[in-house]
């Protein structure tokens, strides 16, 4: 399960638009890994993920804040936009808004989350 989860969050960052090569990127698959594995519903930003990968990668929790925006702004502009309309729905006000770090982050993962385990059932693919 960890590898297809894995895969699936990578499949869905590139179809979104965010790039590997920005520091964001590694930010993101990891946030969004840690919200779609917890048991607990009500993650915190600051103290639940920020605080867990600015340890992990040995950096503050300002600057993975300012990175995973800076890839979410960076990818928004060149996202696949069935893919995004898909995810997102009705989330945001309109086509040209960016959603914030945790909508973006909440949403994607309840997605992958929601779809994992109807593929799962089906035996069918997400992306």
């Amino acid at each position: 399960m960890k590898q297809n989860l894995e895969g699936v969050i990578v499949k869905t960052l590139l179809n979104l638009g965010i790039s590997p090569n920005i520091k964001g990127y590694r930010y993101l698959r990891d946030s969004i890994f840690i919200c779609v594995t917890s048991d607990n519903k009500n993650l915190s930003f600051n103290k639940d993920i920020y605080m867990r990968i600015a340890k992990e990668y040995n950096t503050t929790e300002a600057s993975i804040e300012r990175a995973v925006r800076h890839a979410i702004k960076t990818g928004w502009h060149r996202h696949n936009d069935d893919l995004a309309e898909l995810i997102f729905m009705n989330t945001l006000q309109s086509t040209n808004d960016v959603p914030t770090n945790s909508v973006f982050i909440y949403t994607v993962s309840e997605w992958i989350r929601v779809n994992i385990q109807y593929s799962e059932e089906n035996g069918s693919s997400i992306i």
